[in-house]
């Protein structure tokens, strides 16, 4: 029994660039409003981190090595403040640079490395890496950014 051949239809071109711009735009913005959250959330660990050495080093000592106990717990806590600063800095630019490069369809890898790192943050971070990988493996997405 043989079945009848139906060509498949070709998509409009036309339509596929548009689509793929669209996706393009949305991830861009969504992008910058996963940065924002990043930036915000690497200032609220510092000010934890400093905060809680500023606790520790404020609370009264007990003890004959109290005060020096305390004093070496409030430089290890604004110590690892400091140095969560430095970590999510770069991080907060990357993403930074991955955003302008999807509005500009550039920085491809760059896009892809950070969507790989995004997706360690579970839940909104996990959605927004897929979804930008997906994106970004389409033929006529890389094609856009020169990539064929």
């Amino acid at each position: 029994m043989s079945y009848p051949y139906y060509p498949q239809q070709m998509p409009d071109p036309a339509a596929v660039r548009s689509k793929d711009e669209s996706d393009l735009n949305t991830l861009g913005i969504l992008h910058y409003c996963w940065t924002g959250l990043l930036g915000c959330s690497g200032l609220g660990m510092v000010a934890y981190f400093i905060m809680i050495a500023g606790v520790v080093a404020s609370t009264p000592s007990h003890g004959p090595h109290g005060a020096h106990d305390q004093e070496v717990v409030a430089g290890i806590m604004g110590v690892f403040g400091i140095i969560m600063g430095i970590v999510m800095i770069p991080m907060f630019v990357l993403h930074l640079l991955a955003g302008a490069g999807l509005r500009n369809r550039t920085r491809y890898v760059l896009i892809l490395v950070m969507s790989g790192l995004a997706c360690l943050s579970v839940p909104l971070g996990t959605g927004l890496g897929i979804w930008t990988i997906m994106v970004l493996q389409r033929p006529s997405v890389k094609a856009l950014f020169g990539r064929v």
